[in-house]
């Protein structure tokens, strides 16, 4: 009774996209590494509290973050202010950042790659900038109705401006903060927040309006990075 709001297809769906990841990864261990797994239990009950905790995660999403986000979109215009709306979604994209796992991932395997060369903090908060920044144009580009290509391309174009000037160590790292940033925090709460906001303006379509937030979050960290690369120099 007190799990009645955990739903059976959620649970499905997580198992039956783990699975098969996790016998293919022994599968190729045993049979063409053709070495047994070290540590096996301990991996067994990593991978078992990672599917629990993936599956409460998309709950949690679709019963708070998601209704929340939409609910908070669709307010935003309300306030009458195109400043206020860019100032909360900037805010809110550099913190829901921080929260993204994937990103402290990455940041992780910089550090230890770097041996603490790399300072993990800087990185964090130079992609949270980069994707609040983000957020507030994309706000700004629903709210004035710009055609997302005109922020896309002359945002690709200051990159690979940005990449002839940054350091060698700093691009791949860039483009990887980039794909990141495209994880299970940042992206269900963003597109919420889109299709809300969308769905109260008038004359708007809420299929080419409501997305290619994702596309500028995917962006934003790579100028931002290059930005900070070229700051610091080699």
């Amino acid at each position: 009774m007190a799990l009645s709001w955990l739903k059976a297809p959620v649970i499905a769906e997580v198992i039956l996209a783990v699975l098969p990841v996790v016998i293919f990864i022994f599968a190729f261990q045993y049979f063409i590494i053709k070495k047994p797994v070290e540590n096996l239990s301990q991996i067994m009950i990593g991978i078992t509290l990672s599917t629990i905790g993936l599956i409460l995660f998309l709950e949690g999403l679709r019963l708070g973050f998601l209704p929340l986000g939409q609910q908070v979109g669709a307010d935003l215009p309300t306030t009458g202010s195109a400043y206020l709306v860019v100032a909360f979604a900037s805010i809110f994209g550099y913190a829901v950042t921080l929260a993204e796992p994937n990103l402290r991932v990455l940041i992780s395997q910089v550090e230890t790659a770097s041996s603490g060369a790399i300072p993990g903090n800087i990185i964090l908060h130079a992609v949270g900038i980069g994707v609040g920044a983000s957020l507030g144009i994309s706000m700004l580009r629903i709210l004035l109705g710009i055609p997302l290509w005109k922020i896309i391309v002359p945002g690709y174009l200051l990159a690979l401006i940005l990449i002839y000037f940054a350091p060698a160590y700093i691009i791949p790292m860039s483009f990887d903060a980039g794909a990141v940033v495209t994880g299970p925090m940042v992206v269900p709460l963003i597109l919420a927040i889109g299709v809300g906001m969308t769905s109260v303006l008038g004359g708007r379509d809420p299929i080419v309006d409501s997305f290619g937030l994702v596309a500028t979050a995917t962006l934003a960290p790579v100028i931002s990075l290059l930005i900070l690369g070229i700051v610091l120099g080699e």
